[in-house]
């Protein structure tokens, strides 16, 4: 393997349609995305000619010491989404999402993707990878708030139930990871709430909005405002899973619309929507608090969100984000 290259492990068996088309389909945008990606390629058997062959197909499919940069490894198993912790523990060992995050640990691959579901993929990070300290991982996106611009949200559905706590530990997750991955100095941390008014929110808000306030090393500037996601006024937002899922998901609810349209409603729609909030160019959200890096697809995810998240991996990987969170927060 080149010494630039990064590979990333894929857990094709995760997601809603995730048929041998689809992952082949991904994989082929995938690695014509990222000249330095290699991928181990976790399904059943029923994918491997349709996978490798997405490899021949793929300009460079070779690194220049003639290594194919994909490979399809069998994992005949899948974990259902609603599958409990303990039988995600002590059942499933041909999983395609255990064995993608157990390649991540033994140092074959640097970062894992997995569009299955999200109970299993944090259980099995938690439980194979560790965690960082105490501090209780979550799931982080890059919300787009303008050209080129971003904040990071978090939590986006690892953790629906919260208490302050859990939320002063998202804060400083948050900030660690937008100074290593989004080179910002000194992050702004907001915390989601229904207004800015000191005496809004419940007691849940309150209490972790005093917690925040009294870290010295947080920069926290209070709440925002569900309409301020995208207009760049914080570079960490911060909220529960339940609440930071659903957000997420009537966010892309509502620029699905523009795509929805028919006939000449569709070319105005799509002149009225920037570019730079198109969903799928920003699919892949990092499990922080983990020791390795760890993306989560959207189930959903066509074949283009699906190789944004693989690159999305890679990018973490080739900072080596886990890491250098850790040193971070040391």
């Amino acid at each position: 393997m080149d010494r630039a290259s990064c590979t990333v492990a894929v857990d094709a068996t995760g997601g809603d349609d995730h048929s041998p088309q689809s992952v082949v389909g991904a994989v082929r945008f995938a690695l014509s995305l990222n000249p330095s990606l290699r991928l181990i390629v976790y399904g059943p058997p029923s994918f491997r000619d349709e996978v490798i062959s997405a490899a021949a197909r793929v300009p460079g499919g070779s690194t220049r010491k003639g290594a194919l940069r994909l490979e399809f490894r069998e994992a005949p198993e899948s974990i259902p989404q609603d599958e409990s912790p303990r039988a995600v523990l002590e059942g499933y060992p041909r999983a395609a999402m255990r064995l993608a995050i157990e390649s991540v640990r033994a140092g074959e691959a640097q970062a894992v993707v997995s569009a299955g579901g999200t109970g299993p993929l944090v259980t099995l990070s938690r439980h194979i990878l560790g965690t960082i300290g105490r501090l209780r991982p979550a799931l982080a996106a890059r919300m787009p708030s303008g050209p080129g611009r971003f904040a990071l949200m978090l939590d986006l559905g690892a953790n629906a139930s919260c208490g302050a706590a859990d939320l002063h530990d998202f804060a400083r997750l948050g900030q660690a990871a937008a100074r290593v991955a989004l080179g910002i100095a000194s992050p702004r941390v907001a915390l989601l709430n229904v207004g800015t008014e000191q005496g809004k929110g419940n007691r849940l808000i309150h209490e972790a909005r005093d917690l925040m306030r009294a870290d010295a090393a947080l920069s926290f500037q209070g709440y925002l405002e569900a309409n301020r996601i995208f207009r760049g006024d914080a570079d960490v937002i911060v909220t529960d899973g339940f609440t930071g899922n659903v957000a997420l998901k009537a966010a892309e609810g509502v620029a699905g619309i523009f795509g929805a349209q028919g006939g000449i409603k569709r070319f105005f729609a799509r002149l009225s929507r920037p570019e730079w909030l198109l969903p799928w160019q920003y699919n892949g959200s990092w499990l922080l608090g983990v020791r390795g890096v760890v993306v989560k697809s959207h189930g959903s995810a066509g074949v283009e969100a699906l190789a944004v998240a693989m690159t999305e991996a890679a990018r973490g990987a080739a900072g080596d984000l886990a890491t250098a969170m850790e040193r971070e927060l040391a």
